[in-house]
Formats: structure tokens, C-alpha cells, sequence
């Protein structure tokens, strides 16, 4: 009975991410005199962290928010500390922030948790679903990797708990970088919105933790309209792209000089590019200002 009961919560949560929003930037609620004069940001994860395509030297989307936040609380210095690395999963994360000293001693100061979480986890689930012979298989296997990457995910934040009672922690979600050249594959979709409701299932049961999503910016790129992914689908299709029973098509995805996702980097049609960490930015900058009074209050 667990095990369904599991599986029903994710279905719930994916059907909140799907029904999430961007509400409007919350406005400065805290009086000047009531915030702090330093807050510290400590970003712990994967390459989205490390900030793998980024060409601005900002550690991806570290650096922006803390220089989006200063913009906006002015009297408020933001100083940041960037532990990615990329091709972590989530207990090699937890694993290589328990062996640096000088992590463990960020995240005890910190006032805020960044974290990106579960990208990698997914993939080598993927990997070793590469043989099967249908979709459903396909869905059969990221179903019953979910528990594993649960258990991964609450031992991580349980350590940063540990460490730090009181930071806020902003938890992202992850995005299927291939929709644009296989949108007629729908279990890859289902699969990243599955490994998302576990880090919304995570956020919604701590205290002072919040979900950011990124899927619909970053998976669907400039296509943001029905139509616009109704005419990527029928391209796919006719194409005969991502068949389960055939190598995926690899020239679109030999072209470093082009990439159709406007928010996706040409190097490796993975990570995201210059835009694509600022409009993370601005989706965890929403979060951030709307939660301000776990973070900026004195």
C-alpha cells in the first residue's frame, strides 16, 4: 500500500506543477531598518549550480541573484558561496559537501540554501532504461527509481537541516533539454515532471524550503503556445525522431554552431546559456522576495 500511495502523491504533485504559475514580484515588506546588513547565499549542487554554459562568468544563476537582489534591497550587502560540480547526483552532492570544511561552514552561516538536485539522478535512470522496448517500460523504470532518488533527497536536505535549522532553502526543479527535437517523446516530459514532484514533495514538507520550477521556461524555449508545440510534435514525428526502437537522431544534436531552444547552450544542447540562467534568475528572484521575511528579516 506504500507504494501506491507514493505513486498517487507524485501524480498529485505533478499536477500542481503543471497548474504552478509566475505571480507578480512581491513588493519590499520588510522596513530597511528591520533587514539585515549581510546575507549569505550558498549554492550546493550539480552543473546548474557550477553554472556549465554560462559564458558571463557568473556561476550561472549564483552570482545573478545575489546581484538581482542587490539591485532591489539596496542597504543590503549579498555575499555568495558556489559548491556545484557538474554530474553530481544527489548522494554524491550530500557526499562531497560532508568532506569540505569549508562548505559545511558556509551552509552553518548561511541565510540562504540554493539547490539544484535530481537532473543526474534521472539520466542514470535513463541510461539503464535505454534497452527497453516501449515507452511504458521506459516509464515502468523512472517510476521505480523514484523512492531511491526520495530517500537521496531527504538524507541531503536532513544534512543541511543538521548544519543550519533556520536558512531559507529554494529547491529547483529540473527540465527535459531535448523536448525541441523530440517532442513527440511524452515519457521524457513525464519523467522529469515525476523526479520534479519529489523536489516539490520535499519543499512542501519542510519548513522554510520552496519549490522553484523551471520546467515550462527552459524545457519549451521560445515555443511557449499550444501551437507553437503542436508543429514541434508533428516535426518530430514525421521525422520519425526519438523512436524507442531506433537510435535517436543525432544531427540535430551535432550542430555546435546551432541550437533550437533559444534558452539552451550550442556547446552541448544540455545546460542552459546566458539566458537561460537569467530567466532562472528571475524565477528564483520571484520566489526569493515573495518568502523575503525568512531570509532578509533581522
Amino acid at each position: 500500500m506504500g507504494k501506491y500511495y507514493f505513486k498517487i502523491g507524485l501524480i498529485l504533485m505533478s499536477l500542481m506543477l503543471t497548474m504552478q504559475g509566475s505571480p507578480a514580484l512581491a513588493a519590499e515588506n520588510i522596513p530597511r531598518a528591520d533587514r539585515k546588513k549581510t546575507v549569505r547565499i550558498v549554492a550546493v549542487g550539480d552543473s546548474l549550480t557550477e553554472g556549465v554554459g554560462d559564458t558571463t562568468n557568473q556561476q550561472g544563476y549564483t552570482k545573478r541573484i545575489a546581484r538581482s537582489l542587490k539591485k532591489q534591497f539596496k542597504t543590503t550587502k549579498f555575499k555568495t558561496a558556489n559548491y556545484g560540480k557538474a554530474g553530481d547526483r544527489s548522494d554524491q552532492i550530500l557526499q562531497r559537501v560532508q568532506l569540505n570544511a569549508a562548505a559545511v561552514k558556509d551552509i552553518k552561516r548561511a541565510d540562504v540554501v540554493l539547490l539544484t538536485v535530481g537532473g543526474n539522478d534521472l539520466q542514470q535512470t535513463l541510461f539503464t532504461a535505454i534497452f527497453a522496448q516501449s515507452k511504458s517500460q521506459i516509464n515502468h523504470k523512472v517510476a521505480k527509481s523514484l523512492p531511491t532518488y526520495s530517500n537521496k533527497l531527504t538524507k541531503l536536505v536532513k544534512y543541511i537541516r543538521k548544519n543550519n535549522a533556520d536558512a531559507s532553502i529554494f529547491i529547483f526543479g529540473n527540465y527535459n533539454p531535448l523536448y525541441v527535437y523530440f517532442a513527440n517523446r511524452t515519457d521524457l516530459n513525464i519523467a522529469v515532471k515525476q523526479y520534479n514532484a519529489v523536489n516539490l514533495a520535499k519543499a512542501a514538507l519542510e519548513t522554510n524550503m520552496y519549490y522553484v520550477s523551471t520546467f515550462k521556461r527552459l524545457t519549451y524555449g521560445q515555443y511557449q503556445t499550444t501551437a507553437a508545440r503542436a508543429k514541434l510534435v508533428k516535426v518530430a514525428k514525421s521525422a520519425n525522431r526519438g523512436s524507442v526502437k531506433n537510435k535517436l537522431v543525432e544531427e540535430a544534436l551535432t550542430e555546435k554552431d546551432h541550437e533550437k531552444n533559444a534558452y539552451i547552450t550550442t556547446l552541448d544542447h544540455y545546460h542552459p546559456n546566458d539566458k537561460g540562467y537569467d530567466a532562472m534568475t528571475k524565477l528564483l528572484k520571484i520566489k526569493m522576495v515573495a518568502h523575503q521575511e525568512g531570509w532578509l528579516q533581522k
